[in-house]
């Protein structure tokens, strides 16, 4: 994890010759769910938002570093109305990999803060914070286009941690799945 962090730090600070530099914010809808080893949960409908910075280091390559504030969890396909609801901080640090007409492809880790967690079932709410894992990694893929007021996409992730605070050896094991829709717009170009 550190050498990964650290090798996103020294594109960041490598001398710029290409120089694309934006920020801007970002928005848009998430389908988000839980791995579970019995498989009782589906998929849920939530969303995202955040600021990004981007750089463009060479033609072919850049980097993207986001904050962004998600709204997961699933709905639990065993029981009629029963949801599960997660709040978190991400922090994605994405490579991204340029081909023709500026289409792209990203890749890189998420660090994720877990904010506020809580079922809701038939209206009665919740809170389980306490019991769950405050931090995720997850890996990030995605694929989008860079266009003139900002860009669009898509992008896929894997929870690397079981998010149910058990331990190993626990029976309940929940990872964070995460599909991803956005659009993003430039704020200010930084060259």
């Amino acid at each position: 994890m550190r050498k990964l962090i650290f090798t996103f730090l020294a594109c960041l600070s490598m001398s710029m010759a290409y120089a694309q530099i934006d920020w801007g914010a970002k928005a848009g809808l998430n389908v988000a769910s839980l791995s579970f080893n019995s498989g009782v949960y589906s998929p849920r409908m939530g969303y995202h938002a955040g600021l990004y910075y981007k750089q463009r280091i060479e033609e072919q390559y850049g980097l993207q570093i986001e904050l962004q504030y998600y709204l997961q969890g699933a709905r639990d396909a065993t029981i009629d109305e029963r949801k599960l609801s997660y709040n978190y901080l991400h922090l994605p640090m994405l490579l991204k990999f340029y081909f023709a007409e500026d289409v792209f492809l990203s890749v890189g880790p998420q660090v994720s803060y877990l904010l506020k967690a809580q079922t809701n079932e038939e209206g009665f709410k919740e809170d389980i914070t306490s019991g769950l894992r405050k931090w995720d990694l997850s890996i990030l893929l995605g694929m989008g286009k860079e266009v003139d007021f900002g860009n669009f996409g898509a992008r896929f992730g894997w929870g690397a941690f079981n998010t149910s605070g058990g331990s190993v050896g626990s029976s309940v094991v929940y990872r964070n799945l995460l599909l991803q829709f956005y659009i993003g717009f430039n704020i200010q170009n930084l060259d």
